[in-house]
C-alpha cells in the first residue's frame, strides 16, 4: 500500500475520521467535514483528505476539496446506487471529449470506488487560484467588466459548439476562471454524440438560450454584444436574423426556469429546509439551523414582543429581532376576525404570497429584502396566522429622504433611474406590486429595494397587466404630493416607460 501525505501533520490527520460509503450515502446533508476515505484503485487502498463541501445533492452526488498524494484536489462521490456507474462513465466520457476538443478542463488524477458498496469516486486536480463564474460576476461593477467577462465565455462555448460539443446543462456554475484561463469542470454534462461535426444552428442557439436565461432580464441589453463575437467565431453572416431568434429562445428558458423555480422554493432544498406538521409549516433558510434561531421558528410572537416593534396595524404586525447574531425582520399577517379567517383559511397566505414574490424578483433582479422564513400556524389543510421573516435592512424608505430633503439633484436623478429602470422589469415581467407608496421603497447605500410584497402579481394577459400599471403609477404619483419638481421628473420619466 502507498503511503501519501497532506499538508497537515499524521497526529492530525489520526484524529480525523475515516468513513466509508455507507455513511456518505446514509447521512446525506449530515455529513460533517473534515473526513478522510479509502479510495480502492488498483488494488490498493489510498486515503483522500476532505475538507470542504463544495456541492452536494443527497443521496445523488457529493464534491469535495481536499487532499491526495500531496496536492490540492477536488473529488466526486456518485452516490445513487442504481446510476451512481453510469454518471461516473458520462463524467469521464465528458471530460475526455473536451480534452480531445483542445477545451481546458481539470485532469483526472485517479479513479476507483469505496467500499463496502463500491461506490464510484473520482478525484481531478484543483485548479490553482480558481473562482468561479458566479463569484467573479458579482464583483463586477461595470457593463464594460461584464462584456468582456461574457466575451471570454462565449469564445469557449464556440469551441465547443465547433467541436460538436454541448453542455445539456449549461449554466454558470460550470465554468472556473485561474487568471485569464477558463475551466469547463462538469464532464457529465457534455453531450458528445455529435463530436467531430460542428452544432447547427439550431442548436447552438438552444444553448445559447439556455446559458443566458440564468441571467437576470437586466443585463439582457449586454447580449447582442457578446453574441455577435460568437456569430464571429462561427463564420455567421451577420444578415442572418438570429439575435432575435436567440431572444426568444431566452424568454421561453427564462419561463420555464421560473416555473420550476418558483415550486422548488416550497421544499427541501440545499437552500432551504422545510418541515410540515398538522399545526404547522416551517421553510427556513439553512443558516437558521442553530438551536436559538429555531426558537424563533417556534414562537414567533414571544420575539416579536421582545424585539423593537416596527408597525402595528388590524393586518400585520412587523418587529426587528436579534437571534443568534442575526437581525432579522418578522412580519405576522394578522386574523382580524372569524370572517376572516374563515375566507382566509383555504388560501395560499400573505406570507406564502410574500416568500413567493421575493424569490421571484430575486430571478429578475429586482433587489428586495432577502427572504429568511416563512412559517404558518395550520389546522390540517386550514391556514390561520402566517410569519415573513426577511434580513433586516438598515435603510431609510424613500419617503423619509424625499421630505426631509436629504437627496440632492445628483441623488435624485440616480434615484428616479434607478426607481424606472425596477419599473420597467416589473413591466417586462407583467407584475404589478399593488402598494407603490414611497415607504415601501427602502434606501441602503444608495441602492433602492422594494418591500411589502404580499399583494404582488404576475398577470397572465396584457392588457390586465396595464389596468394594474396604471393603478401602479397612480399611486406612486401620490408621493410626491406637495414635491413639484420632483413630480415632474417621475412624470416625464413614466411616459418613457415601455409597457
Amino acid at each position: 500500500m502507498k503511503t501519501f501525505l497532506t499538508s497537515m501533520s499524521e497526529n492530525t490527520l489520526n484524529h480525523v475520521p475515516i468513513i466509508n460509503s455507507r455513511h456518505l450515502q446514509s447521512d446525506g446533508r449530515g455529513v460533517k467535514v473534515p473526513f478522510c476515505v479509502l479510495l480502492e484503485s488498483d488494488n490498493q487502498s489510498l486515503k483522500i483528505h476532505c475538507n470542504r463541501i463544495r456541492w452536494m445533492l443527497p443521496g445523488k452526488r457529493l464534491v469535495c476539496s481536499g487532499k491526495f498524494a500531496g496536492q490540492d484536489v477536488v473529488v466526486k462521490f456518485f452516490m445513487d446506487s442504481k446510476r451512481a456507474a453510469r454518471h461516473r462513465l458520462r463524467e469521464e466520457k465528458g471530460i475526455r471529449a473536451l480534452q480531445s476538443a483542445g477545451i481546458k478542463t481539470p485532469s483526472l488524477v485517479d479513479k476507483g470506488v469505496l467500499k463496502p458498496d463500491l461506490l464510484p469516486v473520482l478525484v481531478f486536480q484543483k485548479i490553482d487560484a480558481e473562482m468561479d463564474f458566479v463569484e467573479r460576476w458579482q464583483r463586477l461593477s461595470d457593463d464594460g467588466r461584464r462584456s468582456k467577462l461574457l466575451s471570454q465565455v462565449m469564445a469557449v462555448i464556440a469551441d465547443q459548439h465547433l467541436a460538436g460539443l454541448k453542455q445539456d446543462d449549461l449554466h454558470m456554475g460550470n465554468f472556473v476562471l485561474a487568471g485569464r484561463e477558463i475551466y469547463i469542470v462538469d464532464g457529465g454534462s457534455v453531450d458528445s454524440r455529435l463530436m467531430g461535426s460542428q452544432l447547427s444552428k439550431e442548436e447552438s442557439l438552444k444553448n445559447l438560450g439556455l446559458f443566458f436565461a440564468q441571467f437576470s432580464p437586466g443585463y439582457d441589453r449586454l447580449i447582442s454584444k457578446v453574441f455577435r463575437g460568437y456569430a464571429e467565431k462561427r463564420g455567421w453572416s451577420p444578415q442572418e436574423d438570429l439575435y432575435p431568434r436567440l431572444m426568444k429562445l431566452v424568454h421561453s428558458q427564462r419561463a420555464k426556469m421560473k416555473r420550476k423555480y418558483l415550486k422548488k422554493i416550497y421544499r427541501e432544498s440545499s437552500s432551504y429546509v422545510c418541515r410540515i406538521s398538522w399545526n404547522r409549516f416551517f421553510l427556513y433558510s439553512r443558516e437558521l439551523q442553530k438551536e436559538d434561531t429555531l426558537l424563533l421558528l417556534k414562537d414567533p410572537d414571544t420575539f416579536m414582543a421582545k424585539g423593537r416593534l416596527l408597525k402595528d396595524t388590524n393586518t400585520a404586525t412587523l418587529a426587528l429581532v436579534k437571534v443568534g447574531g442575526l437581525r432579522l425582520v418578522v412580519k405576522r399577517y394578522n386574523i382580524k376576525n372569524a370572517w376572516h379567517a374563515l375566507k382566509r383559511c383555504l388560501r395560499p397566505s400573505r406570507a406564502w404570497k410574500s416568500w413567493e414574490n421575493a424569490h421571484r424578483l430575486a430571478l429578475l433582479g429586482i433587489p428586495t429584502p432577502r427572504p429568511i422564513a416563512l412559517v404558518e400556524n395550520r389546522w390540517g389543510p386550514l391556514r390561520s396566522k402566517a410569519y415573513f421573516i426577511t434580513e433586516y435592512i438598515e435603510a431609510n424608505n424613500l419617503n423619509h429622504l424625499l421630505r426631509r430633503g436629504k437627496i440632492e439633484e445628483n441623488n435624485l436623478k440616480d434615484f428616479t433611474e434607478q426607481l424606472m429602470a425596477m419599473l420597467q422589469l416589473f413591466a417586462d415581467a407583467s407584475l404589478s406590486h399593488g402598494d407603490f407608496k414611497a415607504t415601501n421603497f427602502l434606501v441602503d447605500a444608495g441602492k433602492i429595494s422594494i418591500a411589502d410584497l404580499d399583494a404582488m402579481r404576475e398577470h397572465r394577459f396584457r392588457w390586465l397587466y396595464r389596468r394594474a400599471f396604471r393603478k401602479d403609477c397612480k399611486r406612486l404619483m401620490k408621493n410626491w404630493k406637495g414635491l413639484p419638481e420632483i413630480e415632474k421628473t417621475f412624470q416625464e420619466r413614466l411616459q418613457k416607460l415601455v409597457v
